[in-house]
C-alpha cells in the first residue's frame, strides 16, 4: 500500500524537526530502519544541480559534518531525492532547485508543512538565517547555527564523548523531533541508534 506519512512537528513548531522515515512507523507501513517506500521525484528533480551534495564541501569541519549527517539520518532525509536530502521537502516531495527555500506547503493526508531541505527548515525558520541561497553549503551552516542556538558547542578536532553526546541530544531534541529525548510525541530514534550513526561518521 502507499505509505501515509503522519505530520512533522515542524508543521506546528518553527524550530522542531520533521521526522520523515520514522513517521512511516507510526502509520504502520514500515519496519524500524527501513528506507522510505516511495519518494515523489522526476528526472529533473534528481538532477537538481544547485542541490548537489558536493557543493557542501568545506562548509563545516569534519566533526560538525558527522553531527549533521546524524541529524539527516534521524530526520529520514539522508539519501533521498537524488541529492542526499538537500532537495527533499515534507513527506518526501522533491524539488528541483536550491536557489532559494521552496516556500511551498506540501500536504500529506490531513497534515501540511513547508519543511524543506536536508535538515527540514520551515519557511519561517529559514527566514531567520543569513543566507543568499538554499544550497547545500547554506543548509549545512544554517543547521549548525540552529545547533548553536540550542546551546550545543561541538568540538572541531574530536568526536563527542558518550556523556557530551547525550547532553547534546537532550538540547537538540527541541530542534529536531526525530532525535532522542524529543518532547513532541513523534516517533524518534533511540539514543543507541543515534550514537551509533554519529560514531560511524565521527570515528568515536
Amino acid at each position: 500500500m502507499s505509505p501515509r506519512r503522519p505530520p512533522s512537528r515542524r508543521s506546528l513548531l518553527p524550530l522542531a524537526g520533521a521526522t520523515l522515515a520514522l513517521a512511516l512507523l507510526a502509520a504502520g507501513c514500515a519496519g524500524a530502519g527501513e528506507e522510505p517506500a516511495h519518494v515523489e521525484e522526476t528526472n529533473q528533480e534528481l538532477v537538481a544541480p544547485s542541490c548537489a551534495p558536493a557543493l557542501a564541501s568545506g562548509a563545516v569541519p569534519k566533526m560538525h559534518r558527522a553531527m549533521l549527517d546524524t541529524v539527516a539520518f534521524t530526520e529520514g532525509t539522508a539519501g533521498t531525492c537524488g541529492q542526499d536530502g538537500y532537495n527533499t521537502g515534507f513527506a518526501f516531495h522533491c524539488f528541483s532547485s536550491c536557489g532559494s527555500h521552496p516556500r511551498k506547503v506540501w500536504t500529506s493526508g490531513r497534515y501540511a508543512s513547508s519543511a524543506a531541505g536536508r535538515y527540514q527548515f520551515l519557511t519561517k525558520t529559514w527566514a531567520t538565517m543569513d543566507a543568499d541561497d538554499f544550497g547545500p553549503k547554506a543548509q549545512d551552516r544554517a543547521a549548525m547555527e540552529l545547533i548553536e542556538r540550542r546551546g550545543v558547542s561541538l568540538p572541531e578536532g574530536r568526536p563527542l564523548g558518550a556523556t557530551d553526546f547525550t547532553n547534546a541530544m537532550k538540547k537538540m531534541s527541541y530542534e529536531w523531533a526525530s532525535l532522542p529525548y524529543s518532547p513532541y510525541g513523534q516517533p524518534r530514534r533511540s539514543l543507541t541508534q543515534t550514537r551509533a550513526k554519529y560514531c560511524e561518521r565521527a570515528g568515536c
